[in-house]
């Protein structure tokens, strides 16, 4: 989708939350003018003593503020939800323009220094992957999202291939996406403890079910009923008789009055706290799919029975409306002729003993899909992006690749590795474009587990682990100086490797934290070693004289950044070239920072 597509949407929300407005404004005036309508032509009424027309007068005015209040609760949350609508397409639009840096949730508390790459790839954390694309609302969707980017598990071919069908299918249904995130957002507070709520579907109630239970079910309510309707139709039964049954039907139900109180009041409030977590399961079973993993997800809504998400909803909504009733002076004569809280507790145990294996995978397929929509942001917003061709073999090509969080002021550039280069040596200057280089072909890989396009005109990956040494420092905590932190980095790489792993790595300014001599011997050493093994990846380095190695090692390509200087000032054409670098700038930075160098 382009700009226009959200700025069209935007305006005609706009304008459609304008007269809702205003029309709730006027329903609340109306409201008003009931409520002082009614005092008035009661007190009018009185005064021309026509005092028998009061009762009704009344009646009418109530029943009438009854219906404009419901139509005027009806229209606020109409009101609301269009206000949602222009702000979930608002930031839609913040997605596309770069402003989605300002977005509240970055991920940060999801970073791990302890991961292969997350940290070096900005997965998560400010300016991050996450930040860009994150529109889950509930927790299980931020993490099967979180899973995702730092790929868990990784997926194999197939499942790559599903996801993009997915995301394709996803990226066209702007609607249905953003009506997730709509009534995710509609009401406040309503996301409870779904922990809580999965304990209690967990739990059992031995006796409820049980024979004597269900007799005594039967029999008491039967009896009562029954006698009392002889004693008041002979009127040969003693009345000793239908009140010493009501008694014992008094009786049996202050028998666990404490405990079936918590039960029947608990799952009462754990159904509403948790309601938008039916809701927006509910939008995805009405929805239409055609790819096969969207349908095999819907699947995941139905019962182990077969019976659809939305009659298991219906049944639980039907006993929590009755146990509301409890609050009813009414009911009270109902509980006791029928013993009605214990038939209660029969649909609360039978409904968990039916869903306890549903729910929680009910609530991981909101999860899933909701992940799904985050990543399909890419996918409908990015039209021009290309999905990736998945490969068998140790080949990574990129044609015009771009850093997917540069948007438009990305440089794009092309590469090619394959069986016989299959590691890039990049060299170049400080700030010449090295480090942004091998996160854009890393975040792209990245996108390309999870079955999203790629800022590309064509991308070709094989499906490897990534392992990455970018971005180490001191830690003070553990006592880790940053060398260590990287040879820890390194030593992660060189295990997977051994373990017979297939491996992407990128490794940047390769062991700086120590003297340019073992800097070259290490590397050249570490170089050679992974050479040999099934891996694939990008290296780079100030030590030029690393590239070296092309001649030496034939899995090793040199490719560089460079510099030039215009009006005396240091410019940067962030463009790969082919062979090693042959211009440096440091010399020049420090006389930048005032360093007298002859």
């Amino acid at each position: 989708m382009d700009k226009n597509f959200y700025y069209d949407r935007i305006s005609k929300g706009e304008e459609e939350f304008l007269v809702l407005k205003n029309l709730c404004n006027n329903l609340s005036i109306l409201r008003l003018i009931i409520s002082i309508s009614m005092v008035l032509f009661t007190i009018i009424l009185y005064k021309m003593d026509k005092k028998i027309y009061i009762a009704s007068e009344i009646l009418g005015m109530v029943i009438l503020f009854i219906i404009i209040a419901y139509f005027h609760s009806q229209k606020l949350e109409e009101k609301k939800r269009k206000e949602l609508y222009i702000e979930v397409n608002k930031q839609s639009l913040q997605r596309i323009e770069g402003e989605w840096k300002y977005f509240n949730d970055c991920g940060e508390d999801l970073k791990s220094s302890e991961h292969p790459f997350v940290n070096d790839l900005d997965v998560f954390g400010k300016n991050s992957l996450f930040q860009w694309i994150n529109a889950t609302i509930t927790s299980f969707g931020r993490e099967v999202l979180r899973e995702l980017l730092s790929l868990k598990e990784l997926p194999n071919k197939n499942e790559i291939l599903k996801r993009q069908e997915a995301l394709k299918e996803l990226g066209c249904k702007v609607d249905f996406r953003q009506q997730l995130q709509i009534e995710g957002r509609l009401k406040d507070n309503t996301f409870g403890n779904t922990s809580t709520f999965i304990q209690w579907s967990m739990e059992r109630n031995e006796n409820i079910l049980k024979n004597y239970m269900t007799m005594m079910l039967i029999v008491c309510p039967a009896a009562l009923l029954s006698i009392t309707l002889l004693y008041f139709i002979t009127g040969k039964i003693p009345s000793s008789i239908p009140l010493g049954i009501t008694l014992l039907n008094f009786l049996i139900l202050k028998l666990g009055t404490k405990e079936r109180n918590e039960a029947l009041n608990m799952v009462y409030e754990l159904k509403n706290k948790i309601f938008t977590y039916f809701r927006l399961l509910e939008i995805i079973e009405k929805e239409e799919f055609k790819c096969k993993k969207l349908v095999q997800l819907k699947d995941k809504l139905k019962s182990l029975d077969q019976s659809n998400f939305s009659r298991e909803l219906k049944e639980l909504n039907s006993i929590a409306a009755a146990i509301m009733d409890r609050k009813n002076m009414v009911y009270i004569v109902i509980n006791v002729a029928l013993l009605w809280d214990y038939h209660l507790l029969v649909r609360l145990e039978r409904w968990r003993r039916k869903n306890s294996a549903n729910i929680n995978r009910w609530f991981k397929t909101l999860g899933e899909i909701e992940a799904l929509c985050s990543l399909a942001n890419i996918s409908g917003d990015h039209y021009e992006w290309t999905y990736p061709e998945i490969t068998d073999d140790l080949i990574l090509q990129g044609d015009e690749i771009g850093h997917p969080l540069l948007g438009g002021k990305a440089v794009r550039n092309s590469f090619n590795l394959d069986k016989e280069k299959r590691i890039m040596l990049v060299t170049g200057s400080n700030m010449s474009g090295k480090s942004t280089f091998l996160r854009t072909v890393g975040i792209n890989l990245l996108l390309s587990y999870m079955g999203a396009p790629t800022f590309s005109k064509s991308f070709k990956c094989p499906v490897v682990n990534i392992y990455t040494s970018m971005r180490t420092g001191d830690n003070l905590e553990e006592n880790i100086s940053s060398f260590y932190a990287e040879i820890l980095r390194v030593k992660m790489l060189v295990e997977a490797v051994e373990r017979g792993e297939r491996v992407f790595f990128l490794l940047d300014e390769i062991f700086k934290g120590t003297n340019s001599a073992d800097r070259h011997t290490g590397a050249e050493i570490l170089i050679r070693q992974i050479s040999e093994k099934s891996a694939i990846g990008f290296v780079s380095t100030h030590d030029l004289e690393l590239c070296d190695l092309e001649g030496k090692n034939k899995s090793v390509i040199n490719y560089n950044f460079r510099e030039y200087y215009k009006d005396n000032k240091i410019k940067f054409d962030y463009k790969l070239r082919r062979g090693r670098s042959t211009t440096r700038n440091a010399v020049y930075l420090m006389k930048l920072a005032g360093i007298k160098i002859k």
